[in-house]
C-alpha cells in the first residue's frame, strides 16, 4: 500500500473503491462533466458526506467508466494506484489492527462501509484460509471489474507487511472468462480459474497470521467505535429500502404512494425520504427496480402476453410499459424474449 497521495476533491467523500475510479479517470484527462454524464447522481451528491452509492449506482458507475477508457481489465490499470489511508478510517482500522487475520476478519465485517458491489466472508477449509465472495451486481463485465478489484486490493494491502509476498494464492470465480484476459492473465501474479460454481479467494495459510508493520490497539479501539456506529446506521437504512421493497413488491400492481408506504412501515413521509436519500435511492427509483426485476423474471420464465406483464407489473398502458422497459434493458419486452431463447 502507497500512501502518498491525496484523493481529488471531486471523489473525498466518496467510499474507498469509488473515489479510486474516479481518481483514476481524472488522472486519465477525463472532465467531471464526462465522469458524471448520464449517470443518476453527481458531484454535487457526491459532497454530501451522509450520501451513499446504492448497488444501481455502483453499477451503473462502474460501467461508465469502463465505457469511457474502452478497458475491460480497468482493475487491473488502478492495481498500483496510490491509496491516501490516511483519509480514510476504514483502511486505517485494517492497517492498524495487528495481524493480517484480523484485518481480514475486518474487511468483511465493514464490507457495506467500503463497496456495495460485494459481500464477503472469512473461512477456513481443507485447502487453507478463503474468502468466500458474492457480488450483488448483474452486469457479468461489471462483475469482473469489481471482482478483480476487491482480488488486487487484498493481495496488495498487504504486501508491505509480507515484504512483497502475495497473500493470494489462487482464486475460483463464478464468473465466465472475459474477452481478452489471456493477454493479461500474469500481470495478476496468481492464477484465475473462471466458470466456477463459487467465488473463493484462496489465502497463503503460511502467510495468514503475520504481523502488520503498523499495529496500534488504541487507534484500533477508536476507530472501532466510529466503524460500528456506521455500520448501525448503514444496517438501519438497508432495513428500511428492504422494507419498501419488501411492500412495493408484494403490491407491485398496484403499488402505494410514499406517504401510504411510510406509514405501513411506520415512519413519517419525510423521515422515509431521508433514510432512502441517505441510502442514495428513491421511493420511485426502488419501484422502477420492483417493475424491471419483476418484467424481466415473467418475460423469461412464462409465455404470458406483454400486454399481461405490463399491468401486473404496474402500467396502465401496455405503450407506457414498453417504453419503460427500452429505457432499462435497450430492448423491446418482445425483443428481450426473443434473446433469450
Amino acid at each position: 500500500m502507497v500512501i502518498d497521495k491525496k484523493p481529488h476533491p471531486v471523489s473525498s467523500h466518496l467510499p474507498i473503491f469509488p473515489r479510486l475510479i474516479v481518481e483514476h479517470l481524472i488522472d486519465s484527462g477525463f472532465s467531471e462533466a464526462e465522469i458524471f454524464e448520464s449517470l443518476s447522481f453527481s458531484s454535487h451528491d457526491l459532497e454530501n458526506e451522509s450520501f451513499r452509492l446504492n448497488q444501481k449506482q455502483h453499477e451503473q458507475f462502474i460501467r461508465r467508466a469502463i465505457k469511457l477508457t474502452g478497458n475491460r481489465h480497468l482493475a487491473l490499470d488502478m492495481k498500483d494506484q496510490a491509496i491516501d489511508a490516511t483519509s480514510n478510517a476504514v483502511l486505517i482500522l485494517f492497517a492498524t489492527s495487528g495481524r493480517i487475520a484480523k484485518a481480514l476478519r475486518l474487511i468483511t465485517r465493514y464490507n457495506p462501509i467500503y463497496t456495495r458491489t460485494l459481500t464477503s466472508s472469512l473461512e477456513d477449509s481443507d485447502t487453507g484460509p478463503v474468502l468466500i465472495v458474492e457480488p450483488h451486481l448483474d452486469d457479468e463485465l461489471v462483475k469482473y471489474f469489481a471482482m478483480s478489484s476487491f482480488l488486487l486490493f487484498i493481495d496488495n494491502f498487504f504486501k508491505q507487511a509480507l515484504d512483497g509476498a502475495h497473500l493470494v494464492t489462487h482464486a475460483d470465480l463464478a464468473l465466465p472468462q472475459p474477452e481478452g484476459f489471456d493477454q493479461v492473465r500474469k500481470q495478476f501474479g496468481f492464477t484465475l480459474q473462471f466458470g466456477c460454481d463459487y467465488t473463493h479467494i484462496h489465502l497463503d495459510e503460511r502467510l495468514i497470521n503475520k504481523p502488520l508493520k503498523k499495529a496500534d490497539p488504541q487507534t484500533t479501539r477508536l476507530i472501532t467505535e466510529f466503524c460500528e456506529k456506521q455500520l448501525t446506521d448503514l444496517t438501519a437504512e438497508m432495513s428500511v429500502v428492504g422494507a419498501v421493497s419488501k411492500l412495493v413488491f408484494e403490491q407491485i400492481s398496484a403499488p402505494p404512494s410514499l406517504d401510504l408506504a411510510a406509514s405501513k412501515i411506520s415512519l413519517s413521509s419525510r423521515s422515509l425520504r431521508r433514510h432512502l436519500q441517505n441510502s442514495g435511492t428513491t421511493y420511485q427509483s426502488i419501484l422502477s427496480d420492483a417493475r424491471r426485476t419483476l418484467a424481466i423474471k415473467l418475460l423469461r420464465e412464462t409465455a404470458e402476453p406483454v400486454s399481461a406483464i405490463a399491468y401486473e407489473v404496474g402500467f396502465e398502458h401496455p405503450s407506457h410499459f414498453g417504453r419503460a422497459f427500452k429505457k432499462w434493458t435497450g430492448q423491446s419486452p418482445s425483443e428481450f424474449r426473443a434473446n433469450q431463447h
